[in-house]
């Protein structure tokens, strides 16, 4: 019988998956978060039909981002510019004709910034630290003709503790003449309204501290290896299929600066190629070719009435989203054992996240926005919107939602077999610094981790 066949070691070793993922903080490594890189470390998938955990801890760290189409932004901004004038006419669309324009209120209802651009910088911080473990079970089940070679089941999640922030600098050179060359008494007015605004939009600024689980991830394995083949000293090829579950924290529509810990509540499903040469003793070449989709969801989130940033946005309702597809390539070279067990790993990672698409649904009166605002809607004085102001908005709102990314990725690793230990399990100590070097509307995090690989 199979079930005789599966001896007492995997009985106990099931009960541990099980304990794991309920229990023990997991390392989730799929996802299409452009806050945090997560990238996939090649050995979890060559792993040569032997089980493994691979606990280790990791910090992330960002203070500026990459803007859509070149140069550097804020984090927040990866949302849109904050631009004072388009801010104010999503109160004022949403709020209705009893709201007072703050400028009126400060200024009086002649003053010369009212329906200017007045536009400010919002740099941003992102700081996480996490505890990660990544548990995968080889299976080789065989009886009744089934046989089940090079087949391996896993399962992730990460917790971490995330702090962002934000913080607002005015820009006059990308501001109207009306508020050009400001006197200091001024610029404190200008500040006071700004904060006024905000505190109308119920968004708060400083620091957001948050603790929690990221996404779970669950998956199949798939490892074919053959020794001497085609001039080469063995050649893996591996294959996996797997979903994500959205338990992880979402960004919150209260903090401005807040970010998603993965995959801000959709589901998702992935299916990622890897094909490893060896290529002599030691040296091997890999490239790891994968795809992510997620589902639609429809949830709750500020959503822009016009121009203004989602993030800062007066109007808040429940918005379907349909996001785009994320893609990855990544190419890498391993030395092993250089010496006394010491490897050595660089690998280059491209992400690419295309177009999200949103859908807002509503019937009835309601507030419009950008997606379904109406010819001729008055946003500000002497603004009144066009077909093509509608249509090139929406697709200036599309644009922002697709996002690239690039690394460079270095890893040391201590393989305590090659180095001749006989130590139980076979542990690997690995360090392992993930570099973004460029990209496009993205945030520029670099990750550092420090872990564990133990075989059994």
């Amino acid at each position: 019988m199979v079930f005789k066949k599966i001896n007492k070691k995997l009985i106990l070793v099931l009960i541990q998956i099980f304990l794991n993922i309920f229990f023990i903080e997991l390392n989730a490594s799929h996802n299409t978060s452009r806050y945090f890189p997560f990238l996939e470390r090649p050995a979890e998938y060559v792993t040569k039909r032997t089980s493994h955990v691979s606990p280790s801890l990791f910090i992330t760290d960002a203070s500026t981002a990459f803007a859509r189409g070149g140069g550097n932004a804020g984090i927040p901004e990866l949302y849109g510019q904050y631009d004072l004038r388009d801010v104010i006419a999503s109160l004022q669309q949403v709020k209705g004709p009893t709201y007072i324009n703050p400028i009126e209120r400060e200024r009086g209802p002649a003053d010369a910034w009212l329906d200017k651009s007045i536009k400010f910088r919002v740099n941003g911080k992102i700081k996480s630290v996490g505890l990660l473990l990544n548990y995968e079970q080889y299976l080789k089940i065989s009886g009744f003709n089934l046989k089940m070679k090079g087949v391996s089941f896993g399962a992730s999640v990460p917790l971490m503790q995330v702090n962002t922030s934000d913080s607002f600098v005015f820009n006059p050179t990308g501001s109207d003449n009306a508020v050009q060359n400001l006197r200091d008494g001024e610029l404190d007015q200008l500040n006071r309204i700004r904060r006024t605004v905000n505190d109308d939009l119920g968004v708060l600024a400083g620091d957001w501290t948050k603790d929690g689980l990221g996404d779970l991830d669950l998956h199949a394995s798939l490892n074919y290896n053959w020794d001497h083949k085609w001039l080469m000293r063995s050649i893996d090829l591996n294959f996996r299929l797997g979903v994500t579950a959205p338990i992880g924290v979402n960004s919150d529509v209260t903090y401005p600066s807040s970010a998603s810990f993965m995959g801000d509540g959709h589901w998702s499903t992935y299916f990622d190629i890897l094909p490893e040469f060896e290529l002599k003793q030691d040296w091997c070449i890999g490239l790891l070719l994968g795809f992510m989709y997620q589902l639609e969801n429809t949830r709750s989130v500020r959503t822009p009435v016009y121009q203004e940033p989602a993030n800062f946005s007066a109007l808040s309702i429940r918005l379907k989203t349909d996001p785009g597809m994320t893609f990855k390539i990544s190419p890498y070279l391993s030395a092993k054992n250089l010496t006394d067990g010491i490897d050595f790993h660089v690998r280059y990672t491209y992400l690419r996240h295309n177009d999200d698409k949103y859908y807002d649904d509503r019937s009835g009166n309601f507030v419009k926005s950008y997606l379904n605002q109406d010819v001729g809607t008055e946003i500000w004085t002497g603004k009144n919107l066009t077909q093509k102001d509608i249509t090139d908005n929406i697709a200036s709102k599309a644009n922002l939602t697709r996002w690239r990314m690039h690394y460079i990725t270095f890893e040391i690793l201590y393989n305590s077999k090659e180095a001749g230990n006989n130590w139980v399990l076979d542990p690997s100590f690995f360090m392992t610094y993930d570099y973004q070097f460029s990209g496009n509307g993205s945030c520029k995090t670099h990750q550092f981790t420090v872990g564990v690989q133990a075989k059994f």
